[in-house]
């Protein structure tokens, strides 16, 4: 069988504004995608979100949700770390645009949400976008890496 099929779209509000809104976007894109392209070991679904913290700041994360074909199936997941987002940023968002665009408007620059996204900006390049899932998606193979633990 194929390796892996990472899915696109995950069934959540186009900008999700809850943990949960999150991680339920992440496990319907690993879900929709083991639906559509059967015969692969591992389905990946990804969902970046936004939550409000105790302070009224909006924090920035992702959920990882790598479901497998096992019988019984094997579910591993993960959430990235957080950040805070600039005010600019957030009151943008709660007016309704989605991160990438506020991100964009902000920044004056085009497409962020494709690119190096706002952890890439926010941190001048020092962690792109790929590095920042790149923590939380280990995270979530860790029960593959250990099948006679989980």
């Amino acid at each position: 069988a194929q390796k892996g099929v990472l899915a696109r779209r995950g069934g959540a509000p186009p900008q999700p504004m809850t943990d949960r809104e999150t991680r339920t976007g992440a496990e319907n894109r690993a879900r929709a995608a083991k639906e559509r392209h059967p015969g692969f070991d591992l389905y990946v679904g990804m969902e970046g979100g936004l939550e409000e913290d105790s302070n009224k700041k909006l924090r920035c994360f992702a959920w990882m949700v790598i479901i497998s074909t096992e019988r019984p199936e094997i579910e591993g997941s993960a959430r990235s770390a957080c950040f805070e987002l600039p005010e600019a940023v957030s009151k943008l968002v709660r007016g309704g645009m989605e991160l990438g665009e506020a991100d964009d408007q902000v920044f004056a620059r085009e497409n962020s949400g494709k690119g190096d996204g706002t952890i890439g900006r926010l941190t001048h390049g020092m962690m792109s976008r790929t590095e920042y899932y790149r923590h939380a998606m280990l995270c979530a193979l860790v029960p593959f890496l250990n099948p006679s633990l989980y």
